[in-house]
Order: C-alpha cells, then sequence, then structure tokens
C-alpha cells in the first residue's frame, strides 16, 4: 500500500525484499497497550496575527512562534513504540525521496 500511496504502482520483487523486513519486524508489536499511551498535549492557542494587528510587534513575536511550530512539525503518533514508528518513517521517507515520487501541491 505504501508504493500505491507514494509512488502510484506495487513495489518492484527487489523493493519488496528490502522493506518487508523491515515492516514485519514488530509489526504484530508496534501498538503499545493502552495504558502506556500517553496523549501528546496540545499547544496553548495563540493569538491571532490579522491585517488588522500586523504592524504591532505582539503580531511578529506570535508569527515566529507559528513558525517553530510549523518547522517542528506534529508530534509522532504516540500510540506507536518508537523502534517500529521510526522504521515506518524512515521508510516513508525514502519512497519520497525516490525519482519517480511527484509532488504536486
Amino acid at each position: 500500500e505504501l508504493f500505491l500511496r507514494f509512488l502510484g504502482r506495487t513495489p518492484r520483487d527487489a523493493e519488496r525484499e528490502a522493506f518487508l523486513p523491515a515492516l514485519t519486524d514488530g509489526f504484530d508489536g508496534r501498538l503499545l497497550p493502552a495504558d502506556q499511551v500517553k496523549p501528546v498535549p496540545a499547544p496553548d492557542p495563540l493569538p491571532l496575527a490579522t491585517w488588522l494587528n500586523h504592524v504591532s510587534p505582539e503580531a511578529n513575536t506570535i508569527q515566529l512562534e507559528v513558525e517553530k511550530r510549523v518547522r517542528r512539525g506534529p508530534s509522532p503518533d504516540p500510540r506507536f513504540r518508537a523502534e517500529w514508528r521510526e522504521t515506518y518513517e524512515d521508510i516513508v521517507w525514502s519512497l519520497i525521496n525516490d525519482l519517480e515520487f511527484v509532488w504536486m501541491p
């Protein structure tokens, strides 16, 4: 499904042989038990910076904080074990960096 989602095709045999062992290792235990899942707290809401207040120094501070949050990105899903999630993220990263990947905003 990853290859269909990111590259629009099924994996070749060599790709399947390279990626499948990494994904199947630990797949059954990838989810943490419900009592071990620690919810990620939502960040504090920021005041809005709009055309009405965009020239104030506070608006600049707000937008810098927004930029920091965007660069940091969303928190990882707390339901997954870190080892398996990182392997999955590495595979997705390798697919979006493949020459066949086409980014269409």
